[in-house]
């Protein structure tokens, strides 16, 4: 003879009363947090984001700040033989030399720059050498950095 296990009807109402609420709560509570964060968005709203913008007796925000009429013209090379080496930087793996002519504007060149005639082959920690060709002669020209003798004076 087999033997069965009656579950009484107390067991089970008590096994329904645990599992219905559960269900109810997982789809209830949900939408009630929605409205309620959807009310609470609606009631921390101060002012809406309006901005107006008086333009009475004001300059036009979207004008230049720059103002007269400019004519474009090509910069003019380089005159390797009237400017003097006064700086190297060296940046990663590339040097630049800084430049200065006889009316005291700056020119910063590196390796491959173009100058007039010519262009600068290398740049070391304290010279440049440049390649000029005039009238069908190629020479090379070297400036060296005045000054202190070693490094870092």
């Amino acid at each position: 003879m087999r033997m069965q296990r009656i579950v009484p009807r107390k067991e089970w109402k008590v096994l329904w009363g645990l599992i219905v609420p559960v269900i109810l709560l997982t789809v209830i509570v949900p939408a009630y947090v929605v409205a309620e964060d959807d009310e609470m968005l609606q009631k921390k709203k101060l002012r809406e984001k309006k901005y107006y913008y008086q333009a009475f007796n004001r300059r036009d925000p979207f004008q230049s700040l720059i103002v007269g009429e400019f004519e474009e013209s090509e910069f003019e090379l380089v005159d390797i033989y009237s400017v003097k080496l006064v700086g190297v930087l060296s940046g990663g793996m590339e040097r630049f030399a800084m430049l200065e002519d006889n009316n005291g504007f700056g020119y910063i060149l590196k390796t491959g720059d173009p100058i007039k005639n010519g262009s600068i082959v290398s740049v070391g920690d304290r010279s440049l050498v440049a390649r000029v060709t005039m009238f069908g002669q190629t020479s090379s020209v070297t400036l060296l950095m005045e000054g202190a003798n070693e490094k870092g004076e």
